[in-house]
This record gives structure tokens, sequence and C-alpha cells, in this order.
């Protein structure tokens, strides 16, 4: 990616996960890792929610077969400017609850195959309460986001291909809506990618019973992801810039679309290869006033991080080392 330096005086930091999570200084490369974590070889993954990450340890050994759930495994939450992570209790998965202060983790009996299986699922309070009874989710999902509507559940990892995302109310276990290939939600809009031929857009549903938006994608490019800001008025896109033979994508980039409006920003600098990956995701709490977009790619021996402001002309960009082993997680992560 290209722009202008990030002054070092930024004081930019990003999550680590991996064998020493923690905070990385993107400035100086110096790690401070989360305090109150047991030390293990597989390290840990983080998910991003309202008020900070979710830690998770990688799962080991399955058991006897591929696609099989280890026994749920202690879950903590680190508040965005703590260093201190917080047991919140077990699960295999998590996601983001409604509420700032919430997670949802979810957790499946150990061996069985996660996408058949009916997991388990329980709200707790990032202070590690309980709230709420233990909810039974319908074979074969896991949550992906909860939401003022109810929770989104997403095909489980192993689930055969053309499973759909649906808004599913708790109690009554009625699904109010089915969504295709879902690139971004929230507590109040989920974002996905209709199917598409020549001309490819961007639909955002209105949970709290406001209009939708159509956001119309540039020339043949398709999008990959999505994220939304911390307000829900802006939704970064990860969006192919153009096609190769057969409709592969021949490089990608960032763009941000005010979603009242459905306008797309193309981010300058932000143009990569198709084969590198980019993580993304928005730095800020309680709205959009402040909030900035954050992006890293993986170098040969080092991380490329950049940063966006709404109303910049370009980006502000770094390079920083992580620890052996860690690796920068400014996106939502895996489950």
């Amino acid at each position: 990616m290209a722009g202008q330096a990030l002054p070092h005086e930024a004081g930019l930091r990003v999550a680590v996960g991996g064998r020493d999570p923690g905070w990385l200084r993107v400035a100086t490369g110096r790690a401070e890792p989360f305090r109150g974590l047991p030390r293990r070889a597989d390290g840990y993954r983080l998910l991003r929610v309202a008020a900070g990450w979710v830690v998770l340890p990688f799962p080991g050994a399955a058991g006897s077969c591929s696609g099989c759930a280890p026994r749920p495994a202690p879950a903590y939450f680190v508040a965005d400017r703590s260093r201190v992570a917080r047991r919140l209790g077990t699960a295999d998965f998590a996601a983001p609850a409604a509420t700032a202060a919430a997670v949802w983790l979810v957790s499946y009996p150990a061996g069985a195959r996660v996408s058949a299986a009916a997991g388990t699922a329980r709200e707790y309070a990032v202070s590690g309460a309980a709230l709420g009874p233990r909810l039974r989710l319908p074979a074969g999902y896991v949550i992906d986001q909860g939401t003022r509507s109810g929770l989104l559940l997403a095909p489980a990892p192993g689930r055969k291909a053309g499973a759909r995302y649906e808004l599913w109310t708790p109690g009554t276990g009625r699904v109010s809506r089915r969504f295709a290939d879902v690139i971004a939600a929230g507590p109040g809009a989920i974002a996905w990618v209709p199917a598409c031929t020549v001309r490819c857009v961007v639909r955002v549903a209105n949970l709290d019973g406001g209009p939708g938006a159509v956001i119309a994608l540039p020339g043949r490019s398709r999008c990959a992801a999505g994220a939304f800001s911390p307000g829900g008025g802006s939704l970064a896109l990860l969006v192919t810039a153009q096609t190769g033979p057969g409709g592969r994508a021949a490089t990608t980039g960032l763009a941000v679309a005010d979603v009242p409006t459905g306008k797309l920003t193309v981010l300058p600098g932000t143009r990569v290869g198709a084969g590198i990956g980019v993580d993304f995701g928005w730095q800020g709490a309680g709205g959009d006033h402040g909030a900035q977009l954050v992006a890293d790619v993986g170098l040969q021996s080092a991380w490329q991080v950049a940063v966006w402001r709404p109303g910049d002309g370009s980006l502000r960009v770094a390079i920083t080392w992580a620890p052996p082993g860690s690796w920068p997680v400014v996106g939502q992560g895996p489950y």
C-alpha cells in the first residue's frame, strides 16, 4: 500500500494474536502482552467486539474425525484500553452481542461434528457475568452477530456450500430473513452481496426499520469482505479493482461507502495483488466520530499497517514487526 509516513507520535496500537497476544505499538514494534492468559503452545485467536477483544485458544486436536469439536476452552475478554484478560466462560466460538458490553459464547459437545451438531449459546457481560439462559441453536449453525432483531446465524465451518445466513429469534425459534454471502454485520444492519453477473452491488438491510441501502460497485469489480464503522454510518469494503481471465480477481483494494446515501469512496493507495491478504477493521468506540480504518498486509519479514480517517486524501502507512509466532489483527478475525 502507498501513502504518507505515519507520524511516530501518532501512538497507533493494534492487537496481535498467536503465540504472544497483546498490544503492538506500530511506530516502535514494541509488544505489550496481555496479562492473565495461561501460556499455550498453540497460541490464541482474537475476535473483535464493540468494546474490545475476545481471546480464545486455538483448538488443539479435535479427536478422531476432521471437523469435530474439541473440548470447549476458556474464553477471555480484553477491553480496548486494557492489558488485562478477564475470563468469561468456556467456548468453541464467540460472537459480538447486540450491546457493546456483552458477547456470545458458543460450545459443542467434544467430538461432535460441528457442521451437523446443535450448539449451545449463552450471552455474557464483558465483566464475566452470565446473561440469560443457555440457548440451543439450530443444527449446523453458529452465531455470527447479535442484533437488535435477533441473532444472525452463520453456517458452521464444514457445512456444505449454499447454506444461507439466518436472522433467528431466540425463544420463538423463527427465522425472519435469510441472506446469502453476508460480508458484514452489526447490531442494526447486515450487508450482503446478491448474485451478480456484470455489475455487482452490496445491499444493506436496516434492522431498525429504516430504509436499506444499495451500494453500486465500480466497473466489473466484486466485493469479498466488509466491516461496519462503530456507529454503523460507514461500511468499509474489500473489492476487486479489476478482473482477470475467467473472471478471476487481478487486484484488490479498499473502499468506504456512506451507508445512508450509498456513495462509495475508493481509498487511494490501497490496491494490492489479489494474492496478498488484507486484514482491515475500524478503531474507535461510541459512534463514528473520530473512528479510523486500519488495514494491514504481511510482508516477507514484517507487516505494513495503514490508517485512513474519513476526509483524508491519502493513507498514512508504517512498517512494523510482530513477535515471532504472532501477527496483527485489525479486523473481526475468526469465530
